[in-house]
């Protein structure tokens, strides 16, 4: 994208290329992939040092990029999604996909394991309970936008396969496939805290970042708590709409 200096204007040259580059960024598909150095940055727009180091330094305090030691600076990957509350059970992938943004997924973890004292305490099961247990990250455009862990209570010996998760789509609609098990209802706490490590690195965030977290408890078709699910988002790229009735 052309862009000349207006050198006469009385906006300083740093506000222009700032503006310059907000705009390429917000336009331009590929910009996620761009790194801006100082050096490429003072040859483009034939300025010194100065006023670069300031344009990216406001890009950065507002939230536009994100500077990194000895590598450069990267524009900040965002994708907005806003969530319905009458999202369905398991349904985020497809509520994405109805939204045009191609979703895909990577399941970290499945197998049956000791649930944390929290999970049983709201199942009110007994501490030595094994549980399906499935991890799984969900992308938009490259972008991990959720890190889900969910436990569900299911006979001891039922144990899928990653293939047949895959295939069904959703945990969900896995257990109702093979086990005739439906969960019909789920009451949600919503909170807004800071990443932990393994919070961070599964959404390629810094340690501290804001994420969005929500914890789930499902109840199945005869009214049960029968299942548990903690999912961490990145505040930055979600947002959740609700409807108020009078």
């Amino acid at each position: 994208m052309k862009f000349a200096l207006d050198r006469s204007s009385t906006v300083p040259l740093y506000s222009q290329i700032k503006q310059a580059l907000i705009e390429e960024l917000q336009e331009d598909e590929r910009a996620a992939d761009l790194v801006l150095t100082e050096a490429s940055l003072i040859k483009r727009f034939h300025v010194s040092r100065a006023p670069i180091r300031q344009a990216l330094k406001e890009l950065e305090d507002e939230g536009y990029v994100v500077r990194h030691r000895a590598k450069g600076t990267f524009p900040v990957r965002r994708v907005n999604v806003s969530l319905s509350p009458t999202l369905e059970l398991g349904g985020i992938s497809s509520y994405l996909t109805e939204q045009g943004l191609k979703p895909t997924s990577r399941i970290v973890a499945l197998a049956r394991v000791t649930a944390p004292d929290e999970v049983n305490e709201i199942l009110d099961l007994d501490t030595d309970a094994r549980l399906l247990y499935v991890q799984r990250i969900i992308y938009v455009k490259g972008i991990p936008l959720v890190w889900s862990s969910t436990y569900l209570c299911t006979p001891p010996d039922f144990l899928p396969s990653m293939v047949e998760l895959e295939q069904a789509g959703t945990m969900f609609a896995l257990v109702n496939q093979q086990l005739g098990m439906t969960f019909t209802r789920g009451v949600q706490n919503i909170w807004a805290t800071g990443a932990n490590t393994e919070e961070a690195e599964a959404l390629e965030i810094e340690p501290g970042a804001p994420v969005m977290v929500s914890a789930t408890t499902l109840y199945s078709r005869d009214g049960k708590p029968a299942g548990w699910r903690r999912a961490v988002h990145r505040a930055d790229d979600f947002k959740y709409t609700f409807g108020l009735n009078r």
